[in-house]
């Protein structure tokens, strides 16, 4: 099978796993593909990056903020919007009206994606009742996928596979005795942990 927008390859669990041959690849796949998105969604975060901007509308946090999902370029970003609430996006903002944040890309010490949109100059962002009155047109997601990222998807789709071998969830150990599995490998938990948010208001 091919795996779609996986956040680790094949090459990664097999060489994890120690297998050379190819006998076990759509399993191994099939892994990946289940970590990838158990992982995605834990963190509440797509990590591959859009090949096309899309767009997306939001509800404002206040006049001067609106939290958006992860933006991974500012090619191609427009934002627009909704002035009197009439369902038509008639504001186009230029880029000398709004300030990406966090700033210069960068979070935690490494790259990330813009996260929120904070108004700087004359145009502010309409709010009315909970409406939807922002449109963000952006190719969402991460540039490049982060390395702890990339290793808890190894970890987790390795422990998928060999969940094969543990049918009623649990494993005997000889040393510690029953072992059973968890849902998410406790070193992926630790590794995704800075990635984790809450999820925004999207429509």
């Amino acid at each position: 099978m091919a795996i779609s927008n996986g956040l680790c390859t094949l090459s990664d669990v097999k060489g994890a796993l120690r297998i050379a041959d190819s006998m076990d690849d759509t399993r191994i796949e099939m892994a990946i593909e289940a970590a990838s998105r158990l992982i995605e969604k834990e963190c509440q975060r797509t990590f591959s990056q859009d090949a096309n901007a899309s767009a997306r509308i939001y509800v404002a946090d206040h006049s001067f903020l609106t939290l958006v999902d992860d933006i991974s370029t500012t090619s191609g970003l427009i934002i627009k919007t909704d002035s009197a609430a009439t369902g038509t996006f008639d504001q186009t903002w230029t880029s000398s009206d709004y300030q990406l944040e966090p700033l210069n890309g960068r979070l935690q010490g490494e790259s990330w994606p813009y996260t929120q949109i904070r108004a700087i100059r004359s145009l502010y962002f309409p709010r009315d009742g909970g409406q939807a009155l922002v449109q963000v047109t952006a190719r969402w997601g991460w540039a490049s996928i982060p390395t702890a990222i990339k290793l808890a998807t190894i970890l987790q789709a390795e422990a998928l596979f060999k969940a094969y071998d543990t049918p009623f969830g649990a494993t005997a150990i000889a040393d510690t005795g029953i072992m059973s599995l968890r849902a998410l490998h406790p070193s992926a938990v630790a590794l995704i942990k800075p990635y984790r948010k809450e999820a925004v208001l999207v429509a």
